[in-house]
């Protein structure tokens, strides 16, 4: 397999984006044998002696009760917080009731934190580090997701998902020993979530093409040959091969890499993103179980991927007038507030400017080419994993919102309410533009 690529200490780029680029973390590390050389490294990093080590039960057992112990033989004074699950589906949530559980451990007054965990535990300290001008590591233990080294945290706030700026780990360690033995769910819930980059890069595209938003293809650069590799091995994410399981953490550190670079999710996070969002917010207003992150967005991939299929086809026909000419949104306030229920307060002033201001485009759709220029650029992110479904199935994903346990109406939903989340555009907001996005919805789902 190819040697893959990773930033392992902090370092400055000077981009042909034009961009200076600053990598934050000092140490990432994937590699066997990893949590016996966490404490040399802590020393290297010199940030104290003191550590309040946070997991939960399932983390304890796969990391955190051998890092407590072999912190201890080094003399570090060690703090453990277990975190105790209280929200009623079955999933630990970044929510008023974890944070809070974080913060209680401030009251020792440690050095520095210690995430051990994946998603949500990273996020939580990562958050509560921030706030409280504490630096912080963290332990991966699974490839379930690639916000490990981005400089924001994902939030439940009253139920609505919200990403709070924060400062990224002064190390990663990822111990293929513990990732290896990680659950099988989490580890396709990683590979799903790359797989979302190919549509999230595409929106990206579009987004410069008709806003003229800054781009930055050394961040595409970053992930793009991981997903070839790990096209290549996702029938090896099933059986745990050692070497399938480093690529795809090295995959997920880079996607993680190329927000830390540009600043924000928009190398990371597109339509297939907003969906998820949309699903797991709505369910856990209903008290309802959400499903893995990744898992959601994989499934959201495959259908926004056939959309842009659709797209490609047809670009030639699109009433690029239409898209670019201000008219109002069908979608209004009393709808909204219908399908967001209890959450529409949080997303009222995204929703609104939406709905109330006129998506701005610049006329590059008027220049001889464009159409064929922007197919080009698309299909390059689109089809750098060349069969969605196929490497769902070659690596025993879930490819369907029925196996993830979701309704159609509600999955409907998602696709047309979604976009409203977020002001910055999608395939969603281009769709409804032109007047196309219901008749996509109908004819994929």
């Amino acid at each position: 397999m190819d040697e893959l690529f990773y930033f392992q200490k902090a370092t400055d780029i000077s981009c042909t984006c034009g961009e200076t680029h600053r990598i934050l973390t000092q140490k990432t590390i994937v590699d066997h044998s990893l949590l016996e050389q966490i404490p040399p490294i802590l020393n290297q990093l010199n940030l104290g002696k003191k550590c309040l080590i946070v997991f939960d039960e399932n983390t304890y057992q796969a990391a955190g009760q051998k890092i407590v112990t072999i912190l201890n033989q080094e003399k570090y004074e060690t703090i453990p917080l277990l975190l105790s699950h209280n929200s009623p589906t079955q999933y630990l949530e970044p929510d008023e009731d974890t944070r809070h559980q974080v913060g209680t451990g401030l009251r020792y007054q440690p050095d520095f934190m210690i995430a051990v965990g994946s998603g949500v535990i990273n996020d939580l300290v990562k958050f509560v580090a921030h706030r409280s001008h504490l630096p912080y590591v963290v332990v991966g233990t699974a490839a379930s997701m690639d916000g490990y080294p981005s400089l924001g945290a994902p939030m439940l706030v009253n139920g609505y998902k919200i990403t709070f700026e924060a400062t990224p780990p002064k190390a990663i360690f990822m111990d293929l020993d513990v990732l290896v033995e990680a659950p099988l769910d989490l580890l396709q819930s990683g590979f799903s979530d790359l797989i979302g980059k190919t549509t999230a890069n595409s929106d990206w595209v579009l987004r410069h093409q008709l806003q003229d938003e800054y781009i930055c293809q050394y961040s595409w650069d970053l992930v793009k040959e991981a997903l070839r590799i790990l096209w290549e091995s996702a029938d090896q994410i099933p059986q745990r091969k050692s070497e399938a399981v480093r690529a795809l953490s090295i995959a997920l550190l880079n996607s993680g890499f190329s927000m830390a670079l540009v600043g924000d999710s928009r190398p990371a996070s597109g339509a297939e993103h907003l969906i998820a969002h949309y699903l797991e917010m709505i369910s856990l207003s209903r008290g309802e179980n959400t499903s893995l992150h990744g898992l959601r967005v994989g499934v959201a991939t495959l259908f926004i991927h056939k959309m842009y299929q659709r797209f490609l086809k047809e670009i030639d026909t699109i009433d690029w007038e239409k898209i670019a000419s201000p008219h109002p949104i069908r979608v209004n306030k009393e709808i909204l507030q219908e399908k967001f229920g209890s959450l529409y307060p949080s997303v009222e002033k995204e929703a609104t400017q939406k709905i109330t201001s006129p998506m701005v485009f610049i006329d590059s759709f008027k220049k001889p080419g464009f159409t064929n220029h922007l197919r080009q650029m698309i299909s390059e992110k689109l089809f750098a994993i060349p069969d969605v479904e196929q490497a769902l199935k070659r690596s025993k994903t879930p490819s369907t919102f029925e196996e993830l346990g979701f309704p159609r109406s509600l999955v409907k939903d998602s696709f047309l309410f979604s976009r409203f989340v977020r002001s910055r555009i999608t395939i969603l907001d281009i769709l409804d533009q032109a007047g196309l996005l219901e008749e996509y919805v109908e004819e994929f789902l």
